[in-house]
């Protein structure tokens, strides 16, 4: 059954609030799972069951399936979608702020519209060994985004430094209700091995890109003396993610004599 029937077959209307757009061709639900060469093995995090469509595919797979949603409205369609399958436990509540979330899991989902940034970030932190992930278009492009490109920054850099991006493919606008006012992109993030602390290392990215147009120097004036004799004339968007980590570890290491 398509999307479109189990949305009109009860009533579901869609909260703008919640940014709710969903993936309804279930060709591109496969394609995704395809991709993401799920096993029975594996355990599987979706964030944003929705109405379902992208849930059903992963559960084919065998593989344990843990859906979140924070629309607890949505239950009679992913009940009455997903009631076969043993290997899927929905969630209703915030991805955001849910606990016991399992780390080394692989993500597989169409992250809401509204809030990626901050998804992403929490995927970082729990260490989700990989992900593939849907975002908008423009979403995918910085994420993917290289040293000198206008949409290179912080987003580019936190992600990439703790994963192995690329990108899969695009998805149209019109695979979605409601159609929304972009297409999307799929991306596949693939964990590194690394020793860095996200919680510095993102603070450091955020103050290195606080003023983008502005030099390393300029942005890192608190903390020049740590860096003497470094060579902090160009902007952060200048440099590739392995020079930023070099920095940060000079940073850091700096902030711990310091205190010492």
């Amino acid at each position: 059954m398509k999307t479109s029937y189990y949305l009109k077959k009860h009533n579901i209307k869609l909260k703008k609030h919640l940014g709710q757009v969903f993936l309804s061709d279930d060709r591109v639900a496969r394609r995704i799972v395809r991709e993401a060469k799920i096993t029975p093995e594996d355990l599987v995090v979706e964030i944003g069951a929705g109405a379902g469509t992208l849930t059903e595919e992963l559960a084919k797979t065998g593989a344990r399936v843990i859906a979140y949603e924070i629309d607890k409205t949505l239950s009679p369609i992913l009940e009455e979608r997903l009631s076969k399958y043993s290997n899927v436990e929905i969630k209703y509540e915030n991805f955001l702020e849910a606990r016991d979330i399992p780390k080394g899991a692989v993500c597989v989902s169409n992250i809401p519209y509204n809030i990626t940034g901050p998804i992403i970030e929490r995927i970082i932190e729990l260490e989700f060994k990989k992900g593939i992930i849907m975002v908008q278009k423009e979403v995918g492009e910085r994420i993917l985004a290289q040293p000198g490109k206008k949409v290179f920054g912080y987003l580019s850099v936190v992600v990439q430094a703790f994963y192995v991006v690329r990108k899969l493919f695009d998805v149209s606008k019109s695979h979605f209700i409601p159609n929304p006012e972009v297409d999307s992109t799929v991306i596949e993030m693939t964990r590194k091995q690394t020793n860095l602390c996200y919680s510095k290392f993102r603070k450091f990215v955020s103050m290195i890109f606080a003023k983008k147009r502005k030099t390393l120097k300029n942005n890192l004036k608190p903390f020049i003396s740590i860096f003497e004799g470094v060579d902090l004339s160009k902007r952060a968007e200048q440099l590739s993610t392995e020079e930023i980590i070099k920095l940060y570890e000079m940073w850091r290491r700096g902030i711990e004599c310091s205190k010492e």
